[in-house]
């Protein structure tokens, strides 16, 4: 007993301090790191802002995210994108989408009808569709959670997609909340897929990753960044901003 409080005092005494002390000033380093790289990706996509007043808000996703998303467009020319939850990155990829003149369907899913009325009145080049959340879905985690109520016969069951965004529902919904992706994506990749899940510093978007490379042979790897995670087949380049 006595060796193992000596090693309990070693762990959790000034071992632990020192450990603490360490972490936040990783911590800190990383949040600076990021914030830098978030000024840098502000001003490679300022020329494809909308329009008026940029509407960035706590639930946005982050802009060097945003700025991977178009470098992967850039480099693997996926042809069919679909995005869970409509927002900032809706109204910056669909704008370089339409001044590159890009040959590029863009979908994006959102359940909430007045926030789609109001980006459907100044984006014209996205398929915006409403499904609303419903109660346990069985796509949902256990079942017994929330996903978008999407009816089988619906043209978006039709598409192969290359590219997916995973941005909504929200993760304060309950446990895993946006694992329905997995069930909803299945027999809907394309061969090549590349699919970004914002949010992945939380510890249940980091498990949809993994679900999702067992779930998909076209997923093969995963590499997480700052605050969300890129999964792909293969990477003939390097996408990932500086």
């Amino acid at each position: 007993m006595n060796i193992i409080k000596g090693l309990r005092d070693k762990l959790f005494g000034l071992k632990k301090i020192e450990y603490l002390l360490s972490k936040s000033a990783e911590l800190s380093k990383n949040h600076n790191l990021f914030s830098m790289r978030e000024l840098k990706a502000m001003e490679i996509l300022r020329p494809y802002f909308p329009d008026g007043y940029l509407l960035e808000t706590s639930y946005s996703i982050s802009f060097q995210t945003i700025q991977h998303i178009i470098n992967d467009i850039i480099l693997n020319k996926p042809a069919v994108i679909l995005e869970f939850g409509s927002g900032l990155s809706t109204q910056i990829i669909s704008n370089y989408i339409l001044k590159n003149g890009l040959d590029i369907k863009f979908v994006s899913i959102d359940n909430d009808l007045i926030w789609l009325g109001f980006l459907q009145r100044t984006i014209k080049n996205v398929d915006f569709y409403h499904f609303p959340l419903k109660k346990n879905h069985p796509f949902s985690h256990q079942g017994n959670g929330q996903w978008f109520d999407i009816p089988k016969q619906h043209i978006v069951n039709s598409f192969i997609f290359d590219m997916v965004i995973v941005d909504a529902p929200k993760g304060d919904l309950g446990e895993k909340s946006r694992v329905g992706a997995i069930e909803f994506l299945s027999e809907k990749l394309g061969s090549n897929p590349i699919v970004f899940i914002d949010d992945s510093n939380r510890k249940d978007e980091r498990e949809i990753c993994d679900l999702l490379l067992l779930r998909f042979e076209t997923l093969k790897s995963v590499k997480h960044f700052y605050n969300y995670s890129r999964l792909s087949h293969s990477e003939l380049f390097y996408s990932a901003p500086s």
